[in-house]
């Protein structure tokens, strides 16, 4: 049995790039939730919803692939720097 898939169900047959781009913002989000729940830093926490909100905002937003890629560019710096709050102990 295949799992649906909410881009395709949202937003029909996207360019294989943008598809791509728009799995990478999901993966981000999903990863974020997760270490959220999981980490002891208030900061990596707040670094992780922060992550979310905006993963939210740009998942079926719409914009070119270019965008998506730099947009997921920015999540990944921000999940970087919540494990690097989280390793130095940071309240």
């Amino acid at each position: 049995m295949n799992a649906v898939d909410d881009l395709t169900v949202f937003l029909g047959q996207l360019p294989p790039e943008e598809y791509e781009q728009r799995r990478r913002i999901r993966t981000c989000r999903n990863a974020a939730s997760y270490k959220a729940t999981q980490t002891e830093s208030a900061t990596a926490r707040s670094l992780c919803w922060l992550v979310t909100e905006c993963a939210a905002a740009w998942i079926y937003a719409p914009a070119e692939a270019d965008v998506l890629a730099e947009i997921t560019r920015y999540l990944r710096r921000l999940l970087i720097v919540a494990d690097q709050a989280e390793e130095i102990g940071a309240p």
